[in-house]
């Protein structure tokens, strides 16, 4: 008995070992990618960045497609717009986890740019739900510490953290995580997928191929190798996709664009479904350091842990303003969206939790 426990605790003592030295080189795996991805505290976001640039150029009154307030008509507006922001709570669920996925336009790295592209992103793992909610750039909020403005203006203003800040107190949704990525990185992105497959009219194309040939330009690229050759389906690239995802000016102006970068984005995902082991590292591995993120290295973690069980999910996607729940105005020169928030907030709070 004596000899039998003898080996007994030997090999628990193997085991054990054979465990740590596992759970070291998982780490140290593991631990290396998160090294290598942009992660940003929140309160060193700005740092680097200058002030964003002067207001984008103004809309003629006569061309304004918004209705026109007198002074007395706006301030009434607004001041309704901070009391229903007050006095409406935010939800938080520990069975639901919401992220925003930023798309920055920019044309140089001196500021933080405009978010052109906020969709938010709330898995349900109770109702077993991925959402993915597009948050129209020209929606007339309240940014904290700034004031009424577009909702894109607020990451110029203080990057990630601050639109985080700014959805939650507008929206009423606890949004604390942000994931981010300029042109470059997101052309980066796609290509180390292989290509996103898009179906494009021509009209479509027209309007894709002038943004190639400005983002070639930008980066020094000979624009004929990404051109399109005329409405269809393709296997298209990172820069082709991101001229896609770009486009506004066919069909129904920025509503249907919110709908093509949704596109852009599952297309992504039905991709990295399909993806072997050894190719998710590799793809992983590429995308990591070409995005910004302020998402903690064990919360990371535990997210990817339930990865695997998302390919059976619903996948929900919309856009905010809502159809019929919102007004168009024209304030400081510039066509505001100004939804009616408590309907707007009460149908995204059922749809998310």
């Amino acid at each position: 008995m004596k000899k039998t426990g003898k080996i007994i605790a030997v090999l628990l003592s193997a085991v054990l070992l054979l465990a740590l030295a596992a759970g070291i080189g998982i780490y140290a795996f593991t631990h290396g990618f998160y090294r290598d991805s942009n992660f940003v505290e929140d309160e060193n976001a700005m740092d680097g960045y200058a002030e964003p640039p002067a207001e984008e150029e103004s809309i003629p009154q006569e061309e304004a497609k918004g209705e026109i307030l007198t002074e007395e008509e706006q301030e009434d507006l607004e001041q309704k717009i901070l009391q229903f922001s007050s006095e409406e709570p935010i939800v938080t669920d520990t069975d639901v986890y919401n992220i925003l996925l930023v798309g920055v336009d920019r044309r140089d790295t001196g500021w933080a740019g405009n978010s052109d592209t906020m969709i938010l992103m709330s898995v349900n793992y109770e109702k077993e739900q991925i959402s993915m909610i597009s948050l129209m750039r020209d929606t007339y909020v309240n940014i904290p510490g700034i004031g009424m403005r577009k909702l894109n203006a607020a990451h110029a203003n203080g990057a990630g953290p601050l639109l985080a800040q700014t959805v939650t107190e507008n929206f009423k949704v606890q949004v604390n995580r942000y994931v981010s990525v300029d042109f470059a990185g997101m052309i980066g992105i796609i290509d180390d997928l292989g290509g996103v497959t898009l179906t494009l009219s021509d009209e479509e194309v027209r309007v894709a191929n002038g943004y190639i040939r400005e983002m070639c330009r930008l980066q020094g690229l000979n624009a004929d190798e990404y051109l399109y050759s005329g409405g269809g389906t393709y296997n298209c690239s990172g820069m082709q996709a991101v001229a896609y995802a770009r486009i506004r000016y066919v069909g129904n102006a920025d509503y249907q664009r919110t709908e093509r970068q949704r596109t852009v984005l599952t297309k992504m995902m039905e991709k990295i479904r399909e993806l072997n082991t050894q190719e998710l590292y590799r793809f992983a591995k590429q995308a990591i350091p070409l995005v910004t993120h302020n998402i903690p290295e064990s919360e990371l973690w535990g997210l990817l842990m339930k990865i695997p069980t998302f390919s059976g999910y619903e996948l929900v996607k919309d856009r905010i303003p809502y159809d019929g729940m919102y007004r168009v105005i024209y304030v400081n020169g510039q066509d505001m969206l100004v939804p009616d928030w408590e309907e707007t907030v009460k149908k995204l709070k059922e749809t998310l939790f």
